[in-house]
């Protein structure tokens, strides 16, 4: 029997404390942390939810592909790109504004 080592995006502490808690609609197994609360599922059929998609969009934009071919790789819809283009670039201006204020 394997067991997959399932850990908590949001707990820093590196403990594994994920347990089992029932199936999504679509059959894959959810889990839950002992410590947050929060849940996770292993395998998601949504590609937006993937974790390197992130940076797979920062890649592909660099390498000057547009909007609707960035989408159709990675198999997200064109709204959802726009809108993480959007959130990926606030956090690089907020990452640009506390470099500029340790600066003075």
């Amino acid at each position: 029997m394997t067991s997959k080592t399932i850990k908590c995006f949001r707990c820093v502490d590196g403990k594994n404390l994920m347990v089992k808690n029932g199936k999504t609609k679509s059959g894959n197994q959810r889990y839950i942390c002992k410590i947050c609360h929060k849940t996770k599922v292993a395998t998601y059929i949504y590609k937006a939810w993937n974790q390197d998609v992130n940076q797979n969009i920062i890649e592909f934009t660099k390498e000057g592909l547009g909007i609707r071919s960035t989408a159709r790789i990675l198999e997200i819809s064109t709204t959802t790109l726009l809108k993480r283009i959007i959130t990926i670039a606030k956090g690089f201006i907020s990452l640009l504004s506390v470099k500029e204020k340790r600066m003075k």
